[in-house]
């Protein structure tokens, strides 16, 4: 079988790769093997304009956020689903500090952050003592519906593999990757932290972070809103609320812990008047890097090779803008932009 591009992994990113090569027109088979642990089965779907504790607007937010908006959907109308909202986050501050930061930065950040209206009808749901602010716009993605529906696109149209991929079953040359009985241009890498381990872009500044997310049942909370405070609550499905995450940069084994558990149930019971019930108790690694921007691009040594991937927290923001930048560069040889083109790593992939 002879093919444009063959992808490894059904993540966002591989996701909505795979869909902006079709759309140009390219054939595409993805290779996943279906884990339900990866890290975007686990992710929350948020996009967030503002970032860290100082509340500095989110690196290209302004692009990213229509882009997406735009991106999610037209998949919407593909599928007759539906995938993003626009919502708000209710950030409830934890100390005298906190609130003076946040309420001096709308002075800056008009655009995203305001005070939140009618704090006192929050009083029945939550304990706070400084008040609450509000970043809004924010979009919430249901990534699993996403996922769910371009996996069954793939497969109807005979463009999935639903295996585990090893690159001892792969043939590399300059300009040409054979796979089984797959005969592929170039060969894309967009399963997630997995691919620090790769032997072609392991020498990247990879920096896997381990997250944990709790699933609860809190039945009578608003579903429309996003809750902050430390951690964040954030509408899954039905009752269900995504709550977390951590980051863990030293783990040294992929398994829930109970520390975790305790400390979000100590600080749920502090936080929360409504009854909750824990349904599910999940951990995934992100794979994020060192500088907090994506790889993107070809390898400089074997341009047969490609990659699609880090993520990191930031890829139901980030990956439809570049997604649909790389399969230009793809189709049309467009240029990518110097901030996130491996090419800024030709040194030390040419080792």
């Amino acid at each position: 079988m002879n093919i444009d591009y063959l992808i490894i992994g059904q993540g966002i990113s591989g996701t909505l790769l795979s869909r902006s090569l079709i759309k140009e027109g390219k054939k595409v088979i993805v290779i996943d093997d279906g884990d339900s642990s990866s890290s975007s089965k686990v992710a929350s779907g948020v996009i967030n304009p503002v970032t860290g504790k100082r509340l500095v607007k989110t690196w290209m937010i302004d692009q990213f956020l229509p882009f997406a908006w735009n991106a999610y959907r037209e998949i919407e109308d593909e599928f007759s689903i539906s995938l993003i909202t626009k919502c708000n986050i209710l950030d409830f501050h934890l100390t005298k500090d906190a609130a003076q930061l946040f309420n001096e930065r709308p002075e800056i950040e008009k655009e995203y952050l305001h005070k939140a209206d009618n704090e006192d009808n929050w009083t029945e749901y939550f304990r706070f003592n400084y008040g609450i602010g509000e970043i809004d716009p924010c979009f919430l993605v249901n990534i699993r519906v996403m996922l769910g529906n371009w996996r069954a696109y793939l497969a109807e149209s005979n463009s999935l593999l639903q295996n585990k991929f090893s690159l001892d079953d792969c043939t590399i040359t300059e300009h040409h990757v054979s796979y089984k009985n797959i005969s592929a241009k170039k060969l894309i890498f967009c399963d997630g932290a997995v691919c620090s381990d790769n032997p072609y872009f392991n020498r990247l500044p990879w920096s896997k972070d381990k997250g944990e997310v709790l699933i609860a049942s809190i039945p009578g909370l608003p579903a429309n809103n996003i809750y902050k405070q430390g951690i964040n609550i954030v509408p899954w499905q039905g009752d269900l609320f995504w709550i977390g995450a951590t980051h863990d940069w030293k783990f040294t084994a992929m398994q829930p812990s109970a520390s975790f558990l305790k400390q979000t149930e100590d600080h749920l019971n502090y936080w929360l008047k409504l009854p909750y019930t824990i349904i599910d108790h999940l951990v995934a690694a992100r794979p994020a890097n060192v500088e907090r921007r994506p790889f993107v691009g070809l390898h400089p040594i074997m341009p047969s090779v490609g990659i699609f991937n880090g993520m990191g927290t930031k890829g139901c923001s980030v990956a439809p803008y570049f997604a649909h930048r790389f399969a230009k560069h793809l189709a049309h040889n467009s240029p990518l932009m110097p901030e996130v083109d491996i090419k800024r790593f030709t040194k030390i992939l040419s080792r």
